[in-house]
């Protein structure tokens, strides 16, 4: 049996013994700890207002009754608002934080050297989750990118010849050539292995899924989140470390999980910020007078702002209340803000009846979007006239929200200077007196072509 090997307890004694056992700082049980260092990049990090699935890993140990202790220079997220790390604002912060990844680490520049990181910290098994940075932003190949996972394994070797390693996949495997690095790093895994130090694969791409697991096509919501704790967790215990690992038969809802704050100021204007990890809001209205339903409305609000809403009958009461977004996820579950009410005009007038204010024309979504050309870093959006319109705004995704919009009166756009990235997210409203209506969405496939956009 492998020197890490732990027994799985049967249920009602992990219980009792979690029960009994003194704790440690982090929640971990005492005696003589597994220490694992998890290195990787963002994916590994997280950002404002997630779990990780560092968490999700923790969780799993803890629960199975294994004793271990997660190691490294950081216990950090990377901060949303700033751009930078150095946020502590997890959705539990109640598990052991401690880590070695970075956003935007490659595998072949880590941010500290492995050599000082094991000698620091004395790591008894290193999870590896690099790669994809050096895929789509440097010229690397596959196999290229594997060989850079390969010499900080023999860097952690050189410091510990028994340190145990897990590889795991990049989970990304939609984006060009990601499926081949996995193969790459599967054949670097079977041939690692020593009788001192065991290397093994952790499957973190086999059934992860862009829309599903992910909030912007690239990192994990909570559900890719378990799905990736899941697969480490069993490579650990291919290392006879934990019990084998099974997704469970429920999965975590997504989103946010801390609601904006909501006011209203005196001018009648709301105003908004934003919890941890939310990077858009959903406004909910309803008319109290009229004794109206809540209803969403269509356009999706940023993550901190300021509105004053327009289409509102005088006298009327009316209740506001906002969803969180995270990326491309809708919310899920009930995590809303408080309520904030107004009344434009005040209470109705003894006398004098209520003045009816004619609510806003909000024009159509573009139909028939399409690509009309695309280069390395340009591209030609047209869509079919929106009657009623009087312009229309273009915005594109980046990893943070949409970029402010550029405006057109004609059903046309060409833009140029976009940054290198495999494909490239964009949106088209119309806008009618400055009222703007539903948006449509597209997706724009980078072209291999030099030539710019005629």
């Amino acid at each position: 049996m492998h020197r890490w090997a732990r027994a799985v307890l049967g249920a009602a004694l992990v219980v009792a013994s979690l029960a009994m056992m003194p704790a440690t700082a982090s929640g971990a049980p005492s005696g003589d700890p597994v220490r694992i260092m998890l290195l990787g990049d963002s994916v590994t990090q997280g950002s404002s207002g997630d779990w990780t699935w560092r968490y999700r890993l923790w969780r799993r140990l803890v629960t199975a009754g294994v004793s271990a202790d997660l190691v490294g220079p950081r216990a950090d997220l990377w901060d949303a608002r700033t751009d930078g790390p150095g946020a502590i604002s997890y959705a539990d912060p109640a598990f052991d934080r401690d880590h070695a990844a970075q956003w935007g680490m490659f595998a072949a520049l880590p941010d500290t050297a492995v050599t000082s990181l094991v000698s620091t910290h004395q790591p008894d098994v290193l999870v590896v989750m690099l790669g994809i940075n050096d895929l789509i932003w440097t010229t690397e190949t596959p196999a290229q990118v594997a060989a850079s996972v390969g010499r900080l394994v023999a860097a952690a070797r050189s410091v510990r010849p028994d340190i145990d390693v897990v590889v795991s996949e990049v989970t990304q495997h939609w984006f060009p050539e990601a499926p081949e690095l996995n193969a790459e790093l599967a054949g670097l895994v079977s041939s690692l292995t020593t009788e001192l130090s065991h290397v093994v694969l952790a499957a973190t791409a086999a059934g992860y899924d862009l829309v599903r697991d992910t909030y912007d096509t690239s990192h994990p919501n909570a559900r890719g989140e378990v799905r990736i704790a899941t697969a480490v967790a069993d490579a650990l215990h291919r290392l006879g470390i934990g019990p084998a690992a099974l997704l469970p038969d429920t999965m975590p809802e997504v989103g946010p999980r801390t609601p904006a704050t909501l006011t209203v100021d005196t001018t009648g204007a709301l105003s908004w910020t934003a919890g941890p990890g939310a990077t858009g809001q959903l406004l909910w209205r309803r008319d109290v007078t009229a004794r109206e339903a809540w209803n969403r409305l269509p356009d999706l609000l940023p993550a901190d702002g300021r509105l004053v809403p327009v289409g509102l009958l005088r006298h009327h009461r009316y209740e506001f209340r906002l969803q969180p977004v995270r990326g491309d996820d809708l919310p899920e579950g009930e995590v809303r803000s408080g309520v904030a009410s107004l009344q434009p005009g005040g209470p109705p007038p003894v006398v004098v009846p209520p003045v009816v204010v004619p609510p806003v024309v909000v024009p159509s979504a573009p139909t028939r979007l399409r690509v009309a050309g695309a280069g390395r870093r340009c591209v030609r959006l047209a869509w079919a006239p929106v009657a009623g319109a009087t312009s229309y705004a273009v915005q594109r995704r980046t990893g943070v929200g949409w970029t402010a919009p550029v405006r057109t009166t004609l059903p046309r756009w060409r833009g140029t200077r976009l940054p290198l990235a495999p494909r490239w997210r964009f949106r088209v409203r119309a806008e009618r007196h400055g009222t703007p209506g539903a948006p449509t969405a597209i997706t724009v496939a980078r072209a291999r072509s030099a030539a710019p956009c005629r």
